[in-house]
């Protein structure tokens, strides 16, 4: 039977079939037209290509949200209680249950379904984007994206993303190669290169493809790696099969971009959610603030209040209950009765459960998180991007951080690379301002400011380099993956006389011009692309490399060309632009294939580039093999096996330095047999002999690789191997075998690298400089003092780290550092946190307030974060005032997230911040993720629940927003629990003297609305614009920060304290009503005052709630602005319509006409002194003890900023000078000159916020009474 349904399941769609173990997929018409798959069709097997980001159906949104709304526990709770006033005797009507909570689930539903609208529509635009396919009969149809299914042949165009996975099958360039950008997969903007198997590269035309491509792919079924495929492509050729193997680098991922190529043709192998993009795309774990989980705390104790004095009331029903009573008719009690007046008694006592709490919370979070987008602080000009917020859940969690890890590319730093320092045998240089400066040997040895040198001589122009610079250079221009292309625009805008460009390079502008305008007319995408305009369109920059080489030879000088270099990293691109500054010009391939490199326009060569080794992480190098060309009749590009070959490297020191070998071992890379070395035609060195005078030692290397870390460089080790045509030939099949296998291939692949990356000979080594951001300095500091601990968890080395984290702020100016470094095994690190713990112990007790910097790298981190070894490495962490963590992966930084978050109860809040995808792990795991918009794309922007252009803006983004994110959302949620049970105590005490009969002391309207139109509206106001404390003061007293940490205004003290409030209040109102209001009058009254009537009693005190918890909220409030009037004004006006409604109208509820008259007499005569001489008494009484309370607050946090205040004074007066140049503690601390009666006045803004532009309040230097213009 389960057998069938499966099978009517899968034939109507509801669930697919069960996959094969790999997949067999047609490739083209001819194939598709004769297979055949069984059991099920190709269509069934793997669906289609629909994307479906939404939470519901159209058809069955109402059920599936109200099936996640009833999961919530206080809408569970009454829901349940509706129930019980439907089935059961209830002592109130069931609308008053009902409507309050249809009310609120009708404005979530709202809500959520305006957010799933928000997905449908962009699921539609995905979906519906139209895609170009090949049919049969070789012609291009259109189908829309969701309609593709595997085995489709694709035509992607330049910019285009691609729909679905790909298996690329050609392209535009003859060498069936493409460029693809996958920042919105992995983060990373750089150009990477996809290139297809040798047998479909000249099918590029949908004729040839449907008339000549038959056969089928079989891979790997999908898996979440983006970086791991496996398969292989079966065809037939003149009626033989042909396989050939898939990987990685033939298979172009959904969400990726087409760069730099015109077009390419790609079978549909992966669809809808089988893609690489949906599998990573996994929600990301539902996030719960600390206030959310206090709140969950606070409800469970309060629902304990309610149970017990429901239990004590029906004890003491049944215990105290009149016999005597014979018109009460009581009969003897069963179970049934008992339980039925016990769930009486709970349903009367229900509203102690804030019932719009939820909701009230949710708009607040919404509108705040708007005002976060808003702020016009945290707009980035330079790239037109103001704050994101991607998730306002936990938006008061911003007020809560303890622990900060941060990236350090492209967070802390600008990821702007600039080539600053190089060493070589001939000394150590700065290059600055396109000249060398070689650097006083004392300056080598020791950390350098990069900022301004001590340099010895006059600078050193490009052409007056030495030798082994030169040779340096040369290297850098032809180690990358580069691509150069002419900027047409810029050349246009440059004169003529500029560019001196040959004849033969003019003739072809119009030419060359063209294509360009006919590939970018709309009409043209409807016919099929043609190869030939790339072609062409790359004629420019080939025919820019042969004028360049030709020049060159005519001693003419290079024809200058703007190039716009498209690197795959920005490193590589600062490498090359720095050697075309130096006169050592990348021009690109010429027509030919030959890259050309021209050094100070005197002297040109042409390199066969034999193969180029990629970078990956694990190797951490990249490789290319090179040939230099022969005289200008040199123009095949294929080996010249009579000529020497060299492989040139680079990558970080720890991983070239253990492939270096002795330069004697090394063959001669001469030119031709019996012909002299000549650099005309080598390029570098020419000979052995000047190998091995320009051979670096690996201690060398080492000491100036750390010497450039110390100075805060990134480093970077080149070095070079020569071997003989025949060597290499050998090398390259073990590499072309390796890379053909279809099992074993990652293994194969790293054996055949390390084989062609050994025997390395040092050439040099060079220090770029990443520059810091602006503000990082002023924010680390501000952080710091606002106790808020810092991490930097970093790839880099640690020398690099150490001096980033100084010149940063991140470590104090004079911090002693305490390092766990370098440990080999669990004994040695074991024994390295042991000694240091002891250290600081020692130092602790002799100095309680010592401070110092941890710093671990990644080797020492596998062993530290052990169970073994982690409870003393927390501890040691904890010690620490901030922790550099350096040569981490990105699951390493995660795991130091995680650590932290379980290192104690309740967890401490980890934010984490970073900008590459690198990040994304330790930013879904952080309580709160923050990302860049960074230089290394979006990944990371995507992950995070907010995102900031710079690094600085985190400041305000804690210090400001998370300050009164929090103070709102706590004290809203403390107020919601007093005003309800205010108005639930009144219920109580009434149950007293009503023989706890579960009589209501109130109307059902009363009931009704005292959660809607009464209270709901003033709190939202309140929990939107509150501002505690002046932008400045909390900008600029970091310290204020730490008043709220921890949760301390949601701790057990403060819920207290408002519970006290509320029974005071209630207790005031109640028996100030009975005694001053109702005995007072019905004593001595007769039936011409109501007041002594029930209806006039409930009525009168309900006065008294209403007026009472509305004026509690305007004392908890700092900011009174026009929102927040208006709407007490509003809720006061709207409610007492209501009333007089009620007092002449029938209203349709139960009991709806038992109010009519009763405000008529509360109002008039006597009654009306009676009611307002006890309003204003009761009211007094209740508010003496919030007044003194709101003073004895006020004073206490005025004292605080005015100690604070001092304190700073005191630190700047006693500071020894920081940073040598003493610009950190300038540029933050500022003056503080305030007095005490402006410090005062930061307690209390006078004015909204108004949306301006403003410079940031972190440049302002005083505490001052200005309000914030945040919005």
């Amino acid at each position: 039977m389960a057998h069938y349904l499966k099978k009517l399941q899968i034939k109507l769609g509801i669930r697919r079939p069960p996959w094969p173990e790999n997949r067999e997929i047609p490739v083209g018409p001819i194939s598709q037209s004769t297979y055949i798959s069984e059991p099920w069709p190709l269509s069934k097997l793997y669906g289609n290509n629909q994307i479906s980001t939404s939470r519901y159906t159209w058809y069955g949104f109402i059920f599936q949200n109200l099936e996640e709304q009833a999961q919530r526990i206080a809408n569970f709770y009454f829901l349940c209680i509706a129930i019980v006033q439907l089935f059961t005797d209830s002592p109130v009507s069931p609308i008053t249950s009902i409507l309050p909570l249809g009310f609120v689930i009708l404005l979530t539903m709202a809500k959520q379904g305006y957010e799933d609208f928000l997905r449908h529509r962009a699921d539609r635009e995905i979906n519906n984007v139209p895609v170009q396919i090949v049919n049969s009969n070789g012609e291009l149809f259109t189908k829309k994206a969701f309609e593709i299914t595997v085995g489709d042949i694709v035509l992607q165009r330049s910019n285009d993303t691609f729909p679905c996975d790909l298996i690329l099958l050609s392209s535009s360039e003859s060498n069936g190669e493409c460029y693809v950008t996958t920042a919105s997969l992995d983060g990373e903007t750089n150009l990477k290169r996809f290139i297809s198997v040798s047998a479909t590269r000249n099918l590029d035309s949908p004729e040839t493809l449907a008339s000549q491509l038959e056969g089928k792919v079989i891979c790997q079924q999908p898996i979440d790696d983006f970086y791991k495929f496996h398969g292989k492509i079966v065809l037939k050729v003149n009626g033989a099969e042909t396989t050939q193997p898939l990987g990685p680098e033939c298979l172009l991922l959904r969400g990726a971009r087409l760069r730099n190529t015109d077009f390419v043709y790609g079978v549909a192998v992966y669809t809808g959610s089988d893609t690489k993009m949906s599998l990573n795309s996994k929600g990301k774990q539902t996030k719960y603030s600390q206030v959310e989980r206090q709140l969950n705390t606070f409800l469970l104790v309060i629902l304990g209040i309610l149970v017990s004095i429901s239990v004590l009331y029906t004890i003491l029903e049944f215990s105290l209950r009149p016999n005597t009573a014979w018109y009460i008719n009581l009969s003897k009690p069963t179970a049934w009765i008992v339980v039925q007046d016990f769930l009486g008694f709970l349903v009367l006592f229900n509203y102690i459960i804030p019932i719009s709490l939820y909701v009230t919370i949710e708009f607040q979070k919404f509108f705040g998180s708007m005002f976060f987008g808003w702020d016009v602080q945290m707009y980035d000009k330079e790239i037109n991007e103001p704050a994101l917020v991607n998730t306002s859940d936990i938006l008061e969690e911003l007020g809560q951080v303890e622990y900060v890890f941060s990236d350090k590319t492209g967070t802390l730093t600008e990821n702007c690379m600039v080539f600053q320092r190089f060493s070589v045998s001939s000394g150590t240089f700065l290059a600055r301002d396109n000249k060398l400066y070689p650097l006083m040997p004392q300056r080598v040895s020791s950390i350098v400011d990069i900022q301004s040198p001590r340099t010895s001589g006059r600078g050193i122009r490009g052409k007056d380099m030495p030798e082994d610079a030169r040779i340096l250079f040369t290297i850098l221009a032809l180690c990358h993956t580069v691509r150069v292309e002419n900027d047409e625009e810029l050349s246009a805008k440059t004169p003529s006389s500029a560019l001196d460009p040959l004849p033969e390079v003019e003739s072809h502008k119009i030419k060359l011009r063209k294509p360009l305008h006919i590939i970018s007319d709309v009409r043209a995408r409807k016919a099929p692309p043609k190869r030939q305009a790339s072609l062409m369109r790359r004629a420019s920059a080939m025919q820019s490399a042969e004028a360049a080489i030709s020049n060159v030879r005519r001693g003419k000088g290079t024809f200058r060309t703007n190039y716009d270099y498209q690197a795959s990293s920005p490193d590589e691109k600062a490498f090359v632009e720095s050697c075309r500054d130096f006169g050592i010009v990348y021009h690109g391939v010429d027509s030919s294939g030959f890259h050309v490199v021209t050094v100070n326009d005197q002297t040109g060569t042409r390199y066969r580039v034999l193969d180029v080794l990629e970078f990956d992480s694990d190797r951490k190098c990249m490789s290319v093999v090179v040939q230099a060309a022969q005289g200008d009749h040199d123009d095949s590009i294929a080996l010249d096996t009579n000529q020497g070959v060299i492989i040139l490297c680079k990558g970080a020191e720890t991983s070239i330095l253990p492939r270096t070998g002795h330069v004697e071992d090394m063959p001669l890379t001469s030119t031709r047999s019996g012909s002299s070395a000549d650099p005309l035609t080598d390029g570098l060195f020419g000979s052995l002999e000047t190998a091995r005078k320009y051979a670096l030692t690996q201690d060398y290397v080492m000491e100036r690789v750390t010497d450039f870390a110390s100075s805060g460089l990134r480093t970077l080790v080149m070095g070079a191997r020569f071997v003989t045509a025949a060597q290499w030939l050998e090398l390259k099949a073990n590499l072309d075998d390796a890379r053909g296998r279809l099992e074993g291939r990652e293994e194969a692949l790293a054996e055949a690298y390390h084989a062609i990356e050994s025997s390395l000979m040092l050439v040099g080594c060079t220090g770029i400089e990443d520059k810091l951001q602006e503000g990082v300095p002023e924010t680390l500091i501000a952080l710091r003092e606002a106790g808020i601990q810092v991490w930097v968890l970093t790839g880099d080395k640690e020398e690099t780290a150490v001096n980033i984290s100084f010149s940063a702020g991140h470590f104090a100016p004079g911090l002693p550092t305490v390092r766990v470094t370098r440990q080999g095994s669990l004994r040695e690190c074991l024994s390295a946190i042991d000694a240091q713990l002891e250290r600081v112990t020692e130092s602790k007790n002799i100095q309680p307030d010592y401070t110092f910097g941890l710093v671990i790298d990644g080797q020492s981190l596998n062993f530290a974060l052990k169970v073994l070894l982690r409870k003393k490495f927390l501890l040691l962490c904890q010690m620490a005032n901030s922790v550099l963590c350096c040569r981490l992966t990105p699951i390493q930084k995660a795991e130091i997230v995680r650590m932290m978050k379980g290192s104690r109860k309740p967890s401490p809040v980890c934010c984490a911040i970073g900008d590459g995808a690198n990040d994304v792990s330790m930013i879904l795991e952080a309580h709160v993720g923050i990302g860049l918009f960074g230089k290394e794309g979006r990944q990371a922007v995507r992950a995070s629940d907010y995102a900031l252009g710079k690094f600085r803006f985190l400041k305000r983004a804690l210090l400001f927003h998370g300050f009164h994110y929090y103070v709102r959302t706590a004290n809203l949620v403390q107020y919601f629990f007093y005003k309800n049970l205010v108005f639930t105590l009144t219920q109580v005490l009434f149950g007293i003297f009503s023989i706890f009969s579960s009589q209501s002391i109130y109307s059902n309207l009363y009931l009704l609305i005292y959660n809607i139109t009464m209270t709901s509206i003033p709190i939202i106001f309140y929990g939107i614009f509150e501002q505690r404390l002046s932008e400045n003061a909390l900008m600029n007293v970091s310290d204020i920060y730490k008043t709220i940490a921890m949760n301390k205004l949601l701790s057990w003290k403060n819920f207290f304290t408002w519970l006290g409030f509320s029974f005071w209040h209630g207790l005031v109102i109640f028996f100030g009503t009975y005694f001053l209001a109702m005995e007072g009058v019905s004593n001595g009254g007769n039936g011409g005052n109501a007041i002594g009537v029930l209806e006039g009693f409930g009525s009168f005190m309900i006065n008294c709630v209403f007026i009472g918890v509305t004026i509690k909220l305007m004392l908890a409030s700092y900011h009174f602005n026009v929102f927040l009037i208006v709407s007490v004004v509003g809720t006061v006006v709207v409610n007492f319509l209501i009333f007089i409604l009620a007092n002449y109208v029938k209203l349709p509820i139960s009991g709806g006409d038992e109010l009519i008259g009763v405000w008529s007499r509360l109002g008039s005569g006597f009654g009306a002194w009676v009611s307002y001489l006890a309003l204003f008494v009761i009211l007094a009484t209740c508010f003496v003890p919030d007044i003194l309370y709101r003073l004895y607050a006020d004073n206490k946090m005025t004292a605080y900023l005015e100690s604070v205040s001092t304190d700073r004074k005191f630190n700047e007066s006693e500071e020894v000078g920081g940073r040598s140049d003493g610009t950190v503690n300038a540029a933050y601390y500022g003056s503080l000159n305030e007095t005490s009666d402006e410090i005062r006045q930061c307690l209390i803004p006078k004015h909204l916020p108004v949306l301006q532009e403003g410079s940031s309040s972190s440049s302002k230097n005083s505490i001052s009474p200005t309000t914030s213009n945040a919005y």
